[in-house]
């Protein structure tokens, strides 16, 4: 069965999209910005399925229906439309629509709609490319990752994820396990993720290797660890950065053997697990700092992936925000919103600092406290925080006798990389340059602690 589609639709947003998507599945699809030069492209070649938008700027969507219908009465054609009043269904199914989709329309119901007319592509897996079709990105740095994702999903070997923080690497990482081969994961075995970073060292040891009963004061039964939890399937080991250096060398010889001990045990068991590893910490620069092992690294890095930041994707930002717009409107039932083109022009040059998982939030806001169907560039709340003054700005830090650190914030707000350093300065001071009282001051390892010192270029000599 053939499996090409035509997309017509005056939305370029809405066109790549749903193009993005079906490609990402092996349908062969063509795309066309009026009625007019959808017509015209059927004429040359009527495809397997017309998914046809309702309003256009040229020629209404079912007067071009009523065309299609008579240049090939078995074309299918499914109606894309953001009015799903009874009127205009019963019309478009007396004129022959096959099915119609009312906006915001998901990936899940367009895929299914299109598999159900005219199938899966004959010669490819069906199964292949799961959860793929949720990374919204049309830039040659998406493409590149995409295509090692498609690459190495079937394979078991190490796969190391790399980017800034919400760059998408746990999204990745499912889509990984989804596509995996028998031995490698699978969509039928478990997915499971820790943050390195989130729990202390002997907690992380204990969640993920698990402990026999005995094992310390609190272990009255036996536990499992997150390695024998996901047996079968994929182990996400995030922020694998921070790890503390005593448990990196444990993972190391579990890497190597693929064989464990619970704490406190004599067995040794077998890990049946795919592994994935995660980190926005520039290991290379850990590794100077004595903060990451370098066998551990080198182990880590078979295979690896970096996510590029938003700012280095270019359009795909205005992908991203309509595919959030859609996705917020619907989840919320409010009205379908749109950008303004100030709006699109501010998420456009904005710098993103937190990336995906910021402008999933600023769309997911600006939809629920917009009125109107427009939403501007003052309504996304990101004009003034790219406003700051060129100097860095200080915020006023003090550690209190008992060891409490209190901030106050300038008025124009202060970057993330400035306040961390401000504050691991602050608790040095108060610890008169001892890095193991100051690590503990700010709840976190020595190592982590020298990582980010050389990050920012600390130097205080330890007394």
């Amino acid at each position: 069965m053939s499996a090409d589609v035509l997309v017509i639709d005056d939305d370029e947003g809405v066109r790549v999209a749903i193009e993005h998507m079906l490609r990402a599945r092996h349908y062969q699809v063509h795309t066309a910005s009026s009625g007019e030069q959808g017509l015209e492209m059927c004429a040359r070649q009527m495809p397997a399925l017309v998914l046809l938008d309702l309003r256009l700027p040229d020629i209404g969507g079912m007067e071009i229906l009523r065309h299609l219908k008579e240049m090939d009465p078995d074309c299918k054609v499914v109606m894309i439309t953001a009015y799903n009043t009874a009127s205009l269904v019963t019309e478009a199914i007396n004129l022959g629509v096959e099915d119609y989709l009312t906006k915001p329309v998901t990936m899940v119901d367009m895929l299914g709609v299109v598999a159900k007319l005219i199938g899966h592509p004959e010669e490819e897996d069906p199964d292949f490319d799961i959860g793929l079709e949720k990374v919204v990105g049309e830039s040659p740095a998406m493409h590149r990752v995409l295509e090692i994702v498609r690459r190495i999903s079937k394979t078991s070997a190490t796969i190391l994820l790399t980017g800034e923080s919400g760059t998408g690497k746990e999204e990745i990482a499912r889509a990984i396990h989804l596509n995996s081969g028998p031995g490698a994961g699978g969509k039928e075995k478990p997915f499971v993720s820790i943050n390195c970073a989130s729990i202390p060292g002997n907690l992380l040891e204990d969640e993920l290797f698990g402990h026999e009963r005995g094992a310390f004061t609190d272990a009255r039964t036996q536990k499992a660890g997150l390695i024998e939890v996901a047996a079968g399937g994929t182990l996400l080991l995030d922020e694998i950065g921070l790890m503390p250096l005593d448990l990196q060398s444990k993972l190391l010889t579990l890497l190597e053997t693929r064989k464990f001990r619970r704490l406190g045990g004599t067995e040794e068991l077998h890990a049946h697990v795919h592994f994935l590893a995660a980190t926005n910490t520039d290991l290379e620069k850990a590794m100077a700092a004595g903060a990451f092992r370098e066998d551990l690294y080198y182990r880590l890095n078979v295979i690896p992936i970096e996510l590029p930041p938003l700012r280095d994707r270019g359009d795909d930002v205005l992908l991203l925000s309509r595919h959030f717009l859609g996705e917020f409107s619907q989840q919320h039932k409010v009205s379908v919103r749109e950008l303004s083109p100030d709006a699109e022009g501010l998420v456009k040059t904005y710098s993103w600092p937190g990336n995906v998982r910021e402008l999933r939030n600023v769309i997911e806001r600006a939809v629920l406290l917009t009125s109107g169907s427009r939403i501007e560039a003052l309504d996304l709340s990101i004009e003034r925080r790219d406003m700051r003054p060129e100097e860095p700005q200080s915020a006023p830090i003090e550690v209190t006798p008992e060891g409490l650190i209190h901030i106050v914030f300038p008025k124009w707000g202060i970057p993330l990389e400035d306040l961390e350093r401000q504050v691991i300065e602050a608790a040095l001071e108060f610890t008169e340059g001892n890095i193991s009282g100051a690590a503990r001051l700010l709840h976190i390892s020595r190592y982590a602690l020298r990582y980010r010192m050389q990050k920012h270029d600390i130097d205080f000599s330890q007394k």
